[in-house]
């Protein structure tokens, strides 16, 4: 279309060759190439104010948005490492393992709550932008991490106590369901689109980082005071501090907004909750709530509740459990995680993740049958050949999910179909192989871990050929040419 020098400013979106995206107020001839979605030559700018420039501070913003990912998961997965004094210090006493498993009930209930979070925050990431949607989580998460800390025990007020902690937990899960897929869009739509696997990556290891550190703190804690301290006040500590990611929310918050970058500011929205749930997008919904379930059940029977399984559930225990627990997760969830990202953009993600869903579907009974045998060296071992597996399937995942859905409801699909993967594979995988060890033994949880990898399959194998969503959008945007001499001396 040929706009003369008297029409009003319009806003257009550009997106550059390293993908990242600027808004141009322009008010001269833009020609749309239909076939090809280009946009052609900004001849003149009507306010240089009006110009959305290069921001300065995006790498700010990138370290707040990727140190609020650890804090947040750190003080989301804390919990899992105190599973066992949680249970002591909020439910009265029983034989066995019942009040551990009451407890992990508990851990599982804000992974119950976690399509909400998903839901909620999916929506306002797609109508209002991604990073509304990231500080909002952040300080969901921050305040009831703190008052998690603040918490009467069942000894001191009885079974309100209990109430008192699924309510916090539960928000806890609100907030954690719609934060990681945030982060996860917004990184992957800003990413150059040949390395969307390793950006991808990047986000799930700092979130691994922040399960690292819960694990550390949980390891120093255990070892610097005695148990009745522990049970008294020592546990608290942790979950105290956790009130430290809100600051990062505080810094992001007054960053410039961003627009949505599936749309222009004029365009109007759609609800992205109603297009995540039609009927055209129902296969791919189903696919990305059946593949996570590997990656999130492996991760939180794997390291989460491995450590109290050693430590806690085995007799006698792993000897330093936490420490080499600590240092496999390191090395192959949060350190080799994106090397795995960057094999799926060379290999590709599909073939990747076949392989590894094969190998953890055999490795699951293997490593925690090793690990039983109560000797360190071996346990470390297996921890780092399974932690590897998983690497191989969960890496390639993160962008996979980005990858399977249109830009305007692509949070709000991504953030539902994780989320109840979430509340299928994390919120009953620990309590079900906390069972399942008093029922059958203390190798069987590992046969758990292969009925998710056959689902998860299975949920690769349904869902559709892949189109390169986030590609399709960039190409849309990304060549600004210029126009023909004759239209340039037409506006002049």
């Amino acid at each position: 279309m040929e706009i003369n020098s008297s029409t009003p400013p319009t806003e257009v979106t550009a997106l550059s060759e390293s993908c990242s995206y600027s808004s141009y107020s322009v008010g001269t001839d833009i020609e749309l190439d239909s076939a090809k979605c280009e946009a052609v030559k900004i001849i003149e700018v009507q306010d240089v104010n009006d110009v959305v420039k290069p921001r300065k501070n995006n790498a700010m913003k990138l370290f707040a948005s990727l140190a609020g990912n650890v804090l947040e998961w750190y003080d989301f997965a804390v919990f899992g490492y105190f599973g066992d004094i949680i249970g002591d210090v909020f439910f009265p006493p029983q034989a066995g393992h019942l009040a551990i498993m009451e407890s992990y009930a508990v851990f599982g209930g804000a992974f119950v709550a976690r399509p909400l979070g998903g839901i909620l925050m999916g929506y306002i990431g797609d109508t209002y932008g991604r990073k509304k949607a990231l500080t909002t989580s952040m300080f969901l998460m921050a305040f009831p991490t703190f008052l998690m800390g603040c918490l009467p025990s069942y000894a001191q007020i009885g079974w309100p106590a209990i109430v008192l902690l699924i309510l916090v937990r539960l928000l806890q899960g609100v907030s954690v369901g719609g934060q990681l897929m945030s982060s996860l869009v917004l990184t992957v739509e800003s990413a150059p689109k040949n390395l969307s696997g390793f950006y991808g990556s990047t986000v799930l290891a700092t979130a691994n980082m922040g399960t690292l550190m819960g694990n550390v703190v949980a390891f120093l804690i255990r070892n610097s005071l005695s148990d009745e301290a522990m049970r008294a006040w020592g546990w608290r500590l942790p979950f105290l501090a956790g009130i430290v990611v809100a600051f990062f929310g505080i810094y992001l918050k007054g960053c410039e907004d961003d627009a949505p970058v599936h749309m222009p500011k004029t365009a109007v929205p759609k609800n992205p909750i109603r297009i995540a749930l039609s009927p055209g997008n129902r296969r791919s919904l189903l696919a990305t709530c059946l593949v996570p379930c590997l990656w999130v059940s492996s991760f939180y029977i794997g390291f989460v509740w491995m450590v109290v399984f050693e430590s806690s559930i085995l007799s006698p225990p792993v000897p330093n459990a936490y420490a080499t627990n600590s240092v496999s997760l390191l090395l192959t969830c949060v350190l080799f995680f994106p090397v795995a990202g960057y094999m799926s953009d060379l290999y590709g993600r599909v073939r990747i993740m076949v392989i590894a869903g094969f190998g953890l579907a055999i490795a699951g009974p293997v490593t925690i049958h090793l690990i039983s045998l109560r000797d360190p060296i071996i346990a470390f071992f297996a921890q780092i050949l399974f932690g590897i597996l998983l690497c191989c399937w969960g890496s390639p995942m993160m962008a996979w999910l980005v990858e399977s859905f249109e830009p305007e409801a692509r949070l709000t699909s991504v953030a539902i179909g994780y989320n109840v993967a979430c509340a299928i594979g994390a919120g009953l995988g620990p309590s079900i192989a906390t069972m399942l060890v008093d029922s059958y033994g203390v190798s069987s949880p590992g046969y758990l871990i292969t009925c998710f990898a056959v689902f998860a399959l299975l949920g690769l194998w349904i869902s559709p050929k892949k189109r390169n969503h986030v590609s399709d959008e960039l190409l849309r945007y990304e060549h600004i040419v210029e126009s023909d001499t004759s239209s340039e001396t037409t506006t002049s």
